[in-house]
């Protein structure tokens, strides 16, 4: 496993909170020669560093001085000092999973009464409040819209590598990550099926008369290094630490499965960016940098939290409450994603490789 007690560098996590925003800790630059932070209200909240792409709406606090505030130094100063501060923040804006995007924006299918993605499963919920329970299905009945909007996602990467020539081993492995997504659509509906009692499944895929292919190789290695090298990195990690402290045994087996699967999906990803760098020259090499410098940046997305965020109830059922995602996310990040994506850039041993090792060690 990843050491519980290794500290994350120049993470920003945001506390629990939901509506508006949440508490967090925001970040920005200075000049090294600066020796005490600004005063909060000398500050432009502009400059300062929101969590995957969130707003600083109000600073709570004075600044702390920090040396280094990124842990990204392919090609950049090795250090970038700064001020952190104590924030609330508007919710974060990336979207966790893989769900097609079309425009940018995620989509999902509405849900449904339907036994057919509904396969019994001996799940134990009568012990549970009935608010709970109704809780605890809508987080399931979302998890399992993500993985189902997950196989159009994958469906699209396998056209865009076939348009782009990649070779016949990375359209298939795509082809057989959608595959995955369908079994995992089914657990998830599954699980909320048993946990609320009545079928629940996804209606019509709300997909328009066409569906936008990436327009150059370039944009394909982003997705690839976005969605498959960080997304399913993460997914893969934060589905192990949930198997872990699931108590219901029908839910723990469905999360290693899901976990060993978005493994491979990780890997589809590293692979791509590999076979994009190789034959789309410095362009691509730049763009791929800058995806993990954002990251490095803003941090990376974890699901949305609920009205219930207690970490014993959701951990019952599988489920993490967000402070603990955001903390393997954290580790993964900068324990995984980022050296994996170091060695990808600098041309040195294959990083799926690297990301291979590191995920079988978590």
């Amino acid at each position: 496993m990843l050491d519980p007690y290794r500290l994350f560098l120049g993470s920003i996590l945001l506390a629990l909170g939901s509506g508006c925003g949440s508490e967090g800790q925001a970040c920005m630059e200075v000049d090294p020669s600066v020796e005490q932070c600004p005063a909060p209200k000398d500050v432009d909240r502009d400059e300062l560093r929101g969590s995957c792409g969130s707003k600083v709406r109000r600073i709570l606090g004075e600044g702390e001085r920090v040396e280094n505030i990124s842990d990204w130094a392919w090609e950049e100063k090795d250090y970038v000092p700064g001020c952190c501060y104590p924030v609330k923040e508007s919710r974060a804006t990336c979207d966790y999973g893989r769900p097609l995007r079309i425009e940018g924006e995620p989509v999902l299918a509405a849900t449904v009464t339907d036994a057919r993605w509904a396969a019994a499963l001996a799940v134990t919920a009568s012990a549970l409040a009935p608010a709970v329970r109704d809780e605890l299905v809508v987080r399931w009945t979302r998890a399992a819209l993500d993985e189902h909007a997950s196989v159009a996602a994958f469906s699209r990467v396998a056209l865009d590598l076939m348009r782009h020539g990649a070779p016949p081993e990375l359209i298939e492995q795509a082809h057989a990550a959608a595959l995955d997504e369908v079994r995992h659509a089914r657990h998830g509906f599954a699980i909320a099926s048993a946990l609320g009692a009545t079928p629940v499944g996804p209606g019509p895929f709300p997909l328009g008369a066409s569906v936008p292919l990436a327009p150059d190789l370039v944009a394909v290695a982003v997705e690839a290094a976005l969605d498959g090298c960080i997304g399913e990195t993460v997914a893969s990690l934060l589905a192990w630490e949930a198997a872990a402290v699931c108590e219901e045994p029908a839910i723990r087996e469905v999360l290693r499965g899901i976990a060993e699967d978005e493994q491979r999906h990780a890997l589809l990803g590293w692979r791509t960016v590999a076979w994009a760098l190789r034959h789309g020259g410095p362009a691509v090499r730049t763009a791929v940098a800058e995806v993990f410098a954002a990251a490095a940046r803003e941090g990376v997305a974890v699901p949305l939290p609920g009205t219930l965020d207690d970490p014993m109830v959701l951990a019952r059922v599988g489920l993490l409450d967000r402070a603990t995602s955001l903390r393997h996310a954290a580790r993964t990040l900068h324990q995984v994603i980022l050296p994996a994506a170091r060695d990808l850039l600098a041309e040195r041993a294959p990083p799926q490789r690297q990301a291979s090792a590191a995920l079988h060690s978590a």
